[in-house]
């Protein structure tokens, strides 16, 4: 299986405190994007990076001797910035079947991803939050298949929001889309298509996740994992 990690755009709200792609920004004594890139299940043979924007030379240049953890790194470019499900599209010449999609600036539990690549269905992780608005939303079943999805809701419709990773296959890239009120293609309305074409898409609930968008995000990544860190060494230290 082959893994989609997007590492393009500007990193708007990180950027008023840092300069650079946040998904380089040192977390636990290493990148965002290694903590994100070291929890992929085995069954991930390849990556393709999608990069574009303004900081799309710095991470060319990080991944430079073209591989990472023994996988091999395919570098497309997204050219517009056009959204998320736009930016996982740009991956379709180099995808023979099902992948796994996932944001780079995100750090995900290996125990969720592992579950969402052993899926037979189309899968993603979702999370509960408090401030669902600020996401694309889900609303599942009983038996936690998606009914319905919408990016950034005005009015509370579900807690339970996607957290950036999914695994799919190549009729993600067929379904045609519309571009939002804001221009871009959402990710939310591709998988609509899907369900209303036969496709069923089940949710995964996630044991861990460390959004990473802005200062405070980064700061608490640095807390919770620099002190899982710690302790690992203390631990190795004391046998």
């Amino acid at each position: 299986m082959q893994a989609v990690v997007l590492l393009a755009g500007k990193g708007t709200r990180m950027a008023m405190d840092y300069e650079g792609p946040k998904h380089l920004l040192p977390v636990a004594g290493k990148p965002v994007v290694e903590h994100a890139l070291d929890r992929l299940p085995c069954e991930i043979r390849e990556l393709v990076f999608i990069v574009g924007g303004p900081h799309e030379e710095a991470i060319r240049q990080h991944f430079s001797d073209g591989t990472y953890g023994g996988r091999r790194i395919v570098f497309l470019v997204q050219e517009e910035p056009l959204g998320i499900a736009h930016a996982f599209r740009v991956a379709a010449p180099a995808i023979t079947g099902r992948w796994l999609g996932m944001v780079g600036d995100d750090i995900f539990g290996p125990r969720s991803l592992q579950k969402l690549v052993q899926q037979r269905d189309l899968s993603l992780i979702g999370s509960r939050v408090a401030n669902p608005q600020n996401f694309g939303v889900l609303v599942t079943d009983d038996c936690s298949y998606l009914l319905h999805s919408i990016e950034k809701p005005k009015k509370f419709i579900s807690d339970l929001v996607w957290n950036g990773a999914m695994v799919m296959d190549r009729d993600f890239f067929d379904a045609e889309i519309a571009p939002s009120a804001r221009g871009e293609y959402e990710t939310p309305d591709v998988w609509m298509k899907l369900i209303a074409a036969g496709r069923k898409i089940k949710v995964i609930e996630a044991d861990f996740w460390l959004p990473i968008n802005d200062k405070q995000q980064l700061e608490e990544a640095e807390k919770l994992l620099g002190g899982q860190e710690s302790n690992n060494q203390e631990k190795q230290h004391g046998q």
